[in-house]
């Protein structure tokens, strides 16, 4: 199998790691428009082979899909010209920057019955997925209310605000953990610092169908990095912490209940504290998973775990909010 991917830099250089990884692909052709980049990717894996410009890229028919980790603003016009010739798509995330663009790289890939993922790495990681587990079965109750941070001193960026940059993790993560519909969505985006065009600070409040509550904070302004989502359901709660080396995910027998009163007037909460536990996870690199899925869809027609809907669901509600 032969793929192709456009962008080795900070991020594609790893995808270009993984894809070495798997045996049965045997060549990788790179195109990045950045000379030091290519020279300083290519001496490291013999399965790449460098073309010298987008249009030699994909001239190449035996390419079983291409991978797109370009700058935000070009992901729409970029693999518009894949899926135009016939070839596999993934997009790094975010997916392309409004949904009419979206809505139309999905239907031309169903028309031409091609395999589009978005770039959503985290539903690969194993904190997410036991998440997922753990609320499917019923371990932590109904989910009564969701809480995320996601801050950092970030890198800002020319075309993509704070939100297109950080909100698609912690919105594609709980698309995934709920599977729900939205009621409600409100957001403000604010501080432009005096070094970027962009706001540099948002909040989230979004409600959902069942009337599950998230509000969330995200920064390119803060010393300190923070990833930490914190999810209350009426048996227990989960607290997610993607900084922590080891135990990312702790779950806590913490409930408060209303207890009957006993005499009139008489009001009091039954406050129940448990142990807490931190699960065994599996250590696989998420991206070497996300790029699996891939290549596996494309083998077997089926649509990926991070497809391009869940792309467009991502954009549409970062469009309610900025």
């Amino acid at each position: 199998m032969k793929f192709g991917v456009i962008g080795v830099g900070y991020w594609g250089k790893n995808i270009v790691r993984n894809l070495t990884r798997i045996p049965e692909i045997s060549e990788i052709f790179i195109y990045d428009l950045n000379e030091v980049s290519i020279k300083k990717i290519l001496p490291s894996y013999p399965k790449l082979k460098k073309v010298n410009s987008l249009a030699e890229l994909l001239d190449i028919n035996e390419l079983k899909g291409v991978f797109v980790i370009t700058p935000p603003e070009t992901h729409y016009e970029i693999g518009l010209k894949v899926l135009e010739r016939g070839m596999n798509l993934y997009i790094e995330k975010p997916f392309v920057l409004n949904s009419k663009e979206a809505e139309n790289l999905i239907k031309i890939a169903k028309q031409k019955g091609l395999i589009l993922m978005s770039g959503h790495t985290f539903l690969y990681s194993s904190p997410v997925i036991k998440i997922k587990e753990l609320i499917k079965n019923g371990e932590i109750g109904k989910i009564e209310y969701i809480s995320f941070r996601r801050i950092n001193l970030g890198i800002h960026q020319q075309a993509v605000n704070v939100v297109w940059d950080l909100l698609p993790h912690d919105l594609s993560m709980i698309l995934y953990w709920l599977g729900e519909d939205i009621k409600f969505i409100e957001g403000k985006s604010f501080l432009k610092t005096s070094f970027g065009k962009h706001p540099d600070v948002a909040s989230i409040h979004i409600k959902f169908e069942n009337d599950i509550l998230c509000e969330g904070l995200i920064s390119w302004l803060s010393p300190k990095k923070m990833r930490e989502t914190i999810i209350i359901g009426n048996k227990k709660m989960i607290i997610y912490n993607d900084t922590e080396p080891e135990e990312k995910i702790k779950i806590y027998d913490k409930k408060v209940e209303e207890m009957e009163p006993q005499t009139f007037g008489e009001y009091q909460l039954s406050y129940r504290i448990g142990d807490v536990i931190s699960p065994r996870l599996d250590t696989t690199e998420p991206l070497f998973l996300m790029i699996k899925d891939f290549i596996n869809s494309i083998k077997e027609k089926k649509e990926p775990k991070s497809n391009g809907n869940l792309g467009l669901r991502v954009s549409q509600i970062i469009e309610k909010i900025i």
